[in-house]
């Protein structure tokens, strides 16, 4: 049975927040067999998704399945690695200095004349993002309780904080010393005294960390170009104590995108740029760090244009 007129209308209301734009519309939208399939008409929708759904809610299935290959070529030589590093660096010292929670959470309420009044909010939907993944551990029937966890790409601590409640010591790393300040200062205010934060400057700076149960790092890959996710990502698994296992999110396609490092360096990019690491690589960097992949699922980070999955990793050798 298909539905009624009336009830196209509230589905724009409650769903969307808006009335229809036409009779012509709600005449299509009448055209769903049930309410069910209205409902999931509405949920899918670019706009619900854009507008309410936030990074985890699903997209539709079968996105991008006609591609029939990537040109993501991340071969570079040492010297192309640490220039790379550099450029995110600066950028993201820029966005410290200027819009450093915004920068985190794109969200206008975390802009610098909006925050006093959502603050607590931004630091809410860290600790509600850490219960959230730590689900990949409970549903492998694994501790979520920590002696050392390490939260890389940190900013200013939004997710460390939120881990604070789940392990002796976490140690939250970013590039951004400006972040970092805040962070530290955050920590300061909310009395939280099981937390350190510091700064790396080149990708290999994160051989210090070693011997960490837990390893996150969410909407922080995807910034950096595909060789350095890739040797970040290394990196972060081999700081893994066996049996430890990192959750990692980073977008693993980007409709249109191909990447040398040679083109990378020569032209410029967008401060906050969005890269995809293939999953064939993620797979291989697993495979020769001694990890094994506990679930790996989708998420909306990519937003349309891409895919985006998070990935749960046990060391297991």
């Amino acid at each position: 049975m298909s539905v009624s007129r009336e009830e196209v209308i509230w589905a724009y209301r409650m769903l969307l927040g808006r009335e229809p734009e036409s009779e012509a519309v709600i005449e299509l939208q009448m055209g769903a067999s049930d309410r069910n399939h209205l409902r999931q008409a509405f949920l899918g929708s670019p706009e619900f998704q854009r507008r309410f759904a936030g990074p985890y809610a699903p997209l539709p299935v079968g996105r991008f399945f006609d591609v029939d290959r990537t040109d993501i070529d991340i071969a570079c030589s040492d010297e192309q690695l640490q220039a790379m590093f550099d450029r995110i660096g600066e950028a993201w010292k820029t966005f410290g200095e200027t819009e450093p929670h915004w920068s985190v959470l794109t969200s206008d309420s975390f802009r610098q004349e909006n925050l006093a009044a959502n603050i607590d909010a931004f630091y809410a939907s860290g600790r509600n993002d850490v219960d959230l993944h730590l689900h990949f551990l409970r549903r492998a029937g694994l501790p979520v309780r920590f002696g050392k966890a390490l939260d890389f790409g940190c900013g200013v601590g939004r997710l460390t904080l939120g881990l604070a409640a789940h392990a002796d010591q976490v140690v939250g790393v970013d590039i951004s010393p400006p972040h970092l300040r805040l962070a530290t200062e955050r920590a300061r205010e909310s009395a939280v005294a099981n937390i350190s934060f510091e700064s790396i400057a080149a990708p290999d700076d994160l051989d210090r960390y070693r011997d960490f149960d837990l390893v996150i790092s969410l909407i922080v890959l995807q910034h950096n170009p595909p060789p350095v996710m890739a040797s970040l990502y290394r990196n972060l698994l081999r700081a893994l104590a066996p049996g430890g296992v990192a959750i990692i999110q980073m977008p693993t396609f980007m409709q249109g995108q191909s990447f040398t490092a040679a083109h990378y360096l020569a032209n410029e990019q967008p401060s906050m740029e969005m890269n995809a690491l293939p999953q064939k690589l993620i797979f291989e960097i697993i495979e020769e760090m001694g990890c094994r992949a506990l679930e790996i699922r989708e998420n909306g980070v990519a937003g349309e244009s891409g895919l985006s999955h998070v990935v749960a990793a046990q060391r297991v050798r």
